[in-house]
């Protein structure tokens, strides 16, 4: 039922195992505009055929882009060549970390350990290690089972990571690619997402607190264009960070991750009409959390919730809900 956040109202949400009930009396209550139903465009959180699949399966057939192409393009080799595209137009005002490196042979491993692997296909932290406390056969045989199953590797520099944040954008398909905002984010453990936060654009980039946003979704709006612009129609968000460098500057990596396909970015960001003050909205695991709007039907197993961030509170807008 996540879609029913982000959904426009109109839309339908197709959900067969979900309650429908709680979707209505959700979308009433916060007047959404929103129902479960199986009519319409197809817009999943992302494409692939499984999907395509799925949506024939309820009776809709298309249009349906060419899945093959964005298996492609979701490989983490497109953010490779989002690095290796800012590095050429040298449009930034700062200087980027070294490039990731793809491998597809153990020989090719860089000496040491000091480096994260990353898994071609992977997202939400699987498939990423960071290797820096291994073992190197550890490593190696890490490297050697990613390789087996997906064809390659991606080694990327270890960075003193600062904080972590996305840029979301949308491709029109025609070629354009424009910026929609900022995502902070956070993980619950060393990889795996663990939340975002609700607030303003204003607001977010206060707490980000780095200067060059604008010059860097610039940057990054022009690279993505010519990657996807014509392959890929809908939005999608790149993953960066702020990290310190060896002469303690603040610097950004805006290419961690290229997540082709909607982002829990986008859901904070259409969250944030609820909320009045600084929230986050987090996914924790077994039944819903006592404090806060519960943004699913009640599951035993895991909780994804909307609540006042620490020290700051938080009221929903129309008195709808207040804490």
């Amino acid at each position: 039922m996540l879609p029913l956040w982000y959904a426009a109202p109109g839309d339908r949400v197709y959900a067969p195992e979900a309650d429908a009930a709680w979707a209505d009396c959700m979308s009433r209550r916060f007047g959404l505009g929103v129902s479960v139903g199986t009519e319409g465009i197809p817009a999943p959180w992302g494409w692939s055929a499984h999907a395509v699949r799925q949506f024939r399966a309820i009776g809709i057939d298309g249009p349906f882009p060419d899945t093959e192409i964005l298996r492609g393009l979701s490989h983490r080799r497109t953010a490779l060549l989002l690095h290796r595209r800012l590095s050429a137009a040298s449009s930034l005002p700062y200087q980027l970390p070294p490039e990731p490196l793809e491998i597809t042979d153990l020989s090719q491993l860089p000496q040491g350990n000091d480096f994260f692997i990353k898994a071609p296909w992977s997202s939400s932290g699987r498939g990423v290690a960071d290797c820096s406390g291994m073992p190197r056969r550890q490593v190696e045989r890490l490297c050697a089972g990613i390789i087996r199953r997906q064809g390659s590797v991606m080694v990327e520099p270890r960075l003193d990571r600062l904080r972590d944040f996305a840029m979301l954008f949308r491709s029109d398909g025609a070629g354009s690619v424009s910026y929609c905002g900022l995502s902070l984010f956070f993980n619950s453990s060393a990889c795996a997402y663990g939340g975002n936060i609700v607030a303003t654009q204003p607001q977010l980039a206060e707490m980000l607190g780095c200067d060059h946003i604008d010059i860097t979704a610039r940057a990054v709006s022009e690279a993505m264009s010519e990657i996807v612009g014509r392959l890929y129609c809908g939005p999608f968000g790149v993953d960066m960070m702020l990290y310190r460098a060896a002469d303690g500057r603040t610097l950004i990596c805006p290419t961690v991750e290229v997540n082709l396909r909607m982002t829990m970015g986008f859901v904070a960001q259409s969250l944030c009409r609820f909320v009045t003050a600084p929230s986050v909205f987090s996914i924790t695991s077994g039944a819903s959390a006592s404090v806060g709007l519960s943004l699913l039907p009640p599951d035993p197993h895991f909780s994804f919730s909307l609540r006042p961030a620490e020290g700051l509170g938080m009221n929903v807008k129309n008195d709808r809900i207040a804490y």
